[in-house]
């Protein structure tokens, strides 16, 4: 028996001419989708595992954050406590320092120069306050009211501040003693 060669019938109304070529195109579509999709695949891969690497160092870094937060609060709360107990001392030696470092030459020669000759201290008793400034009481003999306003305005004069004359009273000897408040503000 003779074999029979089969004949194709193509009823299209523009038949195929080149089957070849649509084979060799739809070959090289589908490796070109499976290459893609390999990529694809394989970018999402490494970049799931590089998100999840980071998700881990986020939840790390937010762990040690909290714990910083907490070893603060620890911290803040020790020298709080702290300070509280050495306060007293602290500003004991801060009273000190102030007072080391306070000059009394600057401050009795301004008051020297605003004293009129024929006035004179009878006594200074000074109080260091804590903001630079000293609260400064005395008594002070003149031998008249002009002397004294005298006296007054040359305290002004010499940067002395809030001077306030509490009383007045004649001594035995004639001379009338005031006693006056001011403030004295030194230059650090």
């Amino acid at each position: 028996m003779m074999k029979q060669k089969r004949t194709h019938l193509n009823f299209a109304t523009h038949p195929l001419k080149n089957r070849r070529f649509f084979f060799l195109l739809a070959g090289i579509l589908g490796v070109l989708f499976l290459t893609t999709a390999v990529l694809g695949i394989y970018t999402f891969w490494t970049y799931s595992k590089k998100n999840k690497n980071i998700s881990d160092n986020k939840a790390q870094i937010e762990q040690i954050i909290t714990n910083a937060k907490r070893e603060e609060l620890r911290l803040s709360a020790q020298i709080k406590d702290v300070s509280q107990i050495y306060q007293a001392k602290i500003d004991m030696l801060n009273t000190l320092i102030l007072k080391k470092s306070f000059s009394w030459e600057e401050f009795l020669s301004a008051l020297e120069e605003a004293l009129p000759a024929s006035c004179y201290i009878e006594s200074l008793a000074p109080t260091l306050q804590e903001n630079n400034q000293m609260e400064v009481r005395l008594k002070i003999a003149s031998p008249n009211l002009d002397e004294l306003l005298k006296l007054n305005k040359n305290l002004y004069e010499k940067n002395f501040n809030g001077i306030r004359i509490i009383s007045e009273a004649v001594n035995e000897t004639g001379l009338l003693i005031a006693e006056i408040t001011l403030v004295y503000e030194r230059t650090v």
